[in-house]
């Protein structure tokens, strides 16, 4: 962990180091702000990406479950 220690101005502003705006920022120029309690949380403003969760699924069945289409559908229904 990397700290940095910066002054807040009378507007409320904190400037980022110019190395971690290009490594963790890049092009964009929008952060997300957060609280957690007593901390503030500063993250970069990304666009989701959807194609990680594309030809994916995740569930509770046995894996010879799988084998029989019949079975595995049943076994979904009954998930839900």
């Amino acid at each position: 962990m990397i700290m940095v220690i910066k002054k807040v101005d009378s507007q409320g502003r904190i400037s980022l180091p110019a190395e971690w705006r290009k490594e963790v920022l890049g092009d964009s120029k929008e952060v997300c702000m957060f609280r957690e309690g007593e901390f503030l949380v500063v993250r970069p403003k990304r666009e989701p990406d959807l194609v990680r969760h594309f030809d994916s699924i995740a569930v509770d069945v046995e894996a010879e479950t799988f084998g029989d289409y019949h079975r595995l559908k049943n076994a979904l229904l009954r998930e839900k």
